[in-house]
């Protein structure tokens, strides 16, 4: 009783006067940066988890329940269904502009899709199922993650991704491992059970969120929050003024823009920074290697070294411990740019996937020496994922600062970029299963983890030349000062 009667406290307004400053406190809390954080970074816990929940014992579910026994068949279909979610990911993060409402949808997505997937018997109950978690994680990630950048400020962006980092990375760590031990030892459907238990959580929690109205803007003077050179100074200019621009006919308020020019404008600007690009271009690349391990770890592992569900779960939790420091580096995003924590996981992640490549049939205590290995490519993945989704938002401010102060309207380029972002990260949901997939039935595991030693390398060479080594307020204030 105590769970529901705090809730019903922070969400039914209160008339007694006593509970008015408490009232007062739990809605100015349910608004702060501390709660949206927690409340984004909770979706995503559970939507990750969810997610991956059927990931390492995707395969045993095609043999046992939908009746598959060709090798290739199987990774054929596990890679089909894995990209399956990334494609409907990349078409969902554009069609829910709006906050709360599709926020509570993207849970009810959640919920069917996991009440799909445990009643599947057909890999076409089992590709729906994939479909509806691909939308509801497309709200997660395209809401959740435009809500936290606007109440959070670019100055904790870093720290704040780096807290929905650690989730996403602790949704990894655990849902394969749980959903291989419940598998193994409890059985299929009992997989599902915490997932159910974690959606009325969630619900809880984004029912609570309360998202503070953005003040209106002046209908005489517009404001311009970007201006670099006269923030925080009025306007010295009046109607009367003789430099004045405005007459007597003409309207109070700027005539509308063309929204579509500038929406296909600001995608031209944004994609005409080398800076912006190849953050995005690396971003794709990392994802389309980290999705590609969903699709072959655990059917390489069943191949070669006939492993149990539960031990192909510790497989894919030695990949996603390292994941835990994600904060960290966010933090040293914040503290001294992208670029260090950018180089050193790729730098950490070429020799690892090198190393990974020589695993094979032949291969003495083949469990453990994969875990030391994944270990290492989680910690470049932990390194470096993070900090160019920062380097991609930094990118951004910089078109915004040294461009007029209404060249792209009252929200920036930051919606456009978040989209793109999120439509790149998508596409290695898409790619990275096909990739992977396809690419190991063709050339077999050696070449595919050379062939990713290689992709990181060119992304290597491209952060080079243009990922930043300091924050762009940083420079400005140095060059002020100057």
């Amino acid at each position: 009783m105590a769970i529901p009667t705090v809730i019903a406290i922070l969400l039914i307004p209160q008339k007694h006067p006593e509970w008015a400053v408490d009232s007062m406190f739990a809605h100015s809390f349910r608004a702060s940066k501390t709660f949206t954080t927690l409340v984004v970074s909770f979706a995503v816990f559970t939507d990750i988890l969810i997610q991956n929940l059927v990931v390492p014992i995707l395969p045993y579910i095609l043999r046992t329940r939908v009746g598959l026994n060709d090798e290739k068949d199987i990774q054929r279909w596990t890679s089909i269904l894995l990209a399956a979610f990334g494609a409907v990911l990349m078409i969902g993060c554009h069609l829910f502009p709006s906050r709360r409402h599709p926020f509570l949808l993207g849970l009810v997505l959640l919920f069917l899709s996991t009440l799909f997937f445990a009643l599947a018997t057909t890999v076409w109950a089992l590709l729906a199922a994939r479909i509806l978690q691909g939308f509801s994680t497309a709200i997660v990630h395209t809401i959740g993650y435009t809500l936290l950048t606007e109440v959070v400020g670019k100055e904790h962006l870093g720290k704040a991704i780096g807290y929905t980092s650690m989730a996403l990375s602790t949704g990894l760590l655990i849902g394969p491992v749980l959903g291989g031990l419940l598998y193994e030892y409890c059985g299929y459907f009992q997989v599902f059970l915490p997932a159910f238990g974690l959606i009325t959580i969630e619900l809880m929690l984004r029912c609570m969120m309360v998202e503070m109205e953005k003040k209106q803007p002046d209908p005489v003077v517009p404001p311009s929050p970007q201006l670099p050179a006269t923030a925080g100074r009025p306007s010295q200019i009046r109607p009367g003024d003789k430099h004045s621009s405005t007459t007597d006919s003409d309207p109070l308020l700027p005539h509308p823009p063309k929204s579509k020019a500038r929406h296909a404008s600001t995608y031209k600007i944004l994609l005409t920074s080398p800076r912006f690009v190849v953050a995005i271009t690396s971003l794709f690349v990392l994802n389309v290697i980290a999705n590609g391990f969903d699709s072959t770890l655990a059917p390489f592992a069943q191949d070669a070294f006939d492993m149990r569900p539960s031990r192909v779960a510790t497989l894919f939790l030695a990949l996603a411990i390292p994941m835990l420091l994600a904060p960290l580096s966010g933090w040293l995003a914040d503290r001294y740019g992208p670029r260090f924590p950018v180089m050193a996981g790729l730098a950490v992640a070429v020799p690892a996937l090198v190393v990974l490549s020589s695993v094979s049939q032949t291969t003495t205590a083949p469990l453990i020496k994969m875990i030391m290995i994944l270990a290492f490519v989680g910690l470049a993945f932990a390194l470096a994922m993070g900090p160019l989704g920062v380097e991609a938002i930094l990118a951004v401010h910089e078109i915004e600062e040294r461009s007029s102060p209404d060249e792209f309207g009252t929200k920036g380029l930051l919606a456009q970029a978040i989209g793109l972002q999120n439509t790149v990260i998508a596409g290695g949901g898409l790619l990275g299963p096909l990739y992977a997939g396809f690419v190991r039935l063709a050339v077999g595991w050696e070449g595919l983890e050379m062939l990713n030693a290689g992709l990181c390398i060119a992304i290597f060479a491209l952060g080079l030349l243009t990922v930043k080594g300091r924050r762009v307020d940083e420079r400005q204030s140095e060059e002020t000062v100057v």
